[in-house]
């Protein structure tokens, strides 16, 4: 019915009626000449034994191989996330004319395979309000420092109506790595979009146009536009359970393993696997 919130395949979207919001490139496109940059210039300096910067010293040949070399696995890494993103189905939501798509497989997941349902079509009717949401993520580092991340969401809350349960079991299964009830065995812990407090789902929001257009679209249909939030969730400290659960419904495993390190004082195989485990369990609607 069109009152439901639907589960589909991609082939079930007619892609030409829909407005896209293709997944980002703009970090792949700064990085790869920049990391392929420094490789080179450390090949070079190798092959020529060196490089001397006038009387203050210079970079042995050595060290330039083995920069180079270090450098190389992240290289490569970054120009296959670049690949996969510039692929057709590399969108994050799409807006129509009686709703809108959320693709909840990351993009970087995309050899889980293409028939399987991995897209929810939410009418407009059922949302209540949304909003755009950056949330600064401040967690334990090494040597008692820690470590700042921001990341921007686009956050629709749902109506009572909405009946988003068969949606967290997909997100849950999404997030232990079985999608259709088949066990993947390659996997990138990237999960962008959540079932939060309150009926909420999040878009963890890398993808272009920028947000302001997609919130612009909904308010064209009549959705209710909420104010920006700026949100910190410090984890450098202390912790609560809603906020590493939180973490988990963001399927963010090394964050977790840091933050049960410095506070539980667990071993690295420890935290790792309560992590996951966390994770994998983060199932339900406020979980």
């Amino acid at each position: 019915m069109d009152s439901d919130l639907q589960l589909l395949t991609l082939d079930d979207i007619r892609i030409a009626g829909v407005r896209r919001f293709r997944v980002s490139t703009l970090s792949h496109a700064l990085t790869a000449p920049i990391v392929g940059a420094v490789i080179l210039g450390c090949l070079w300096a190798g092959w020529h034994g060196g490089v001397a910067f006038g009387k203050g010293g210079g970079l042995p040949g050595f060290i330039a191989w083995w920069i180079a070399l270090s450098l190389a696995p992240y290289w490569l890494l970054v120009l296959r996330d670049w690949r996969k993103a510039t692929r057709p189905h590399a969108w994050l939501a799409a807006t129509g004319d009686n709703g809108v798509f959320v693709k909840w497989r990351s993009y970087r997941n995309a050899h889980w395979g293409h028939d399987d349902v991995q897209v929810v079509f939410i009418p407009y009717r059922l949302i209540a309000a949304a909003r755009g949401h950056r949330r600064w993520w401040i967690t334990p580092s090494d040597n008692n420092a820690v470590r700042a991340e921001r990341k921007s969401y686009v956050e629709l809350r749902l109506s009572a109506l909405a009946d988003a349960s068969a949606l967290a079991v997909k997100l849950a299964d999404e997030r232990s790595a079985r999608p259709g009830g088949r066990k993947q065995h390659s996997t990138w812990v990237h999960f962008p979009v959540s079932l939060e407090t309150g009926n909420t789902l999040r878009i963890e929001w890398q993808a272009r146009p920028r947000m302001q257009v997609f919130l612009e679209l909904l308010r064209q249909h009549h959705v209710s536009i909420e104010t920006m939030a700026t949100t910190t969730a410090d984890l450098s400290c202390r912790h609560d359970d809603s906020t590493l659960n939180e973490l988990a419904r963001r399927g963010d495993t090394m964050a977790l393993i840091r933050v049960l390190r410095h506070d539980d004082g667990l071993s690295l195989e420890q935290a790792k696997a309560k992590a996951e485990a966390l994770v994998a369990d983060a199932r339900t609607l406020g979980a």
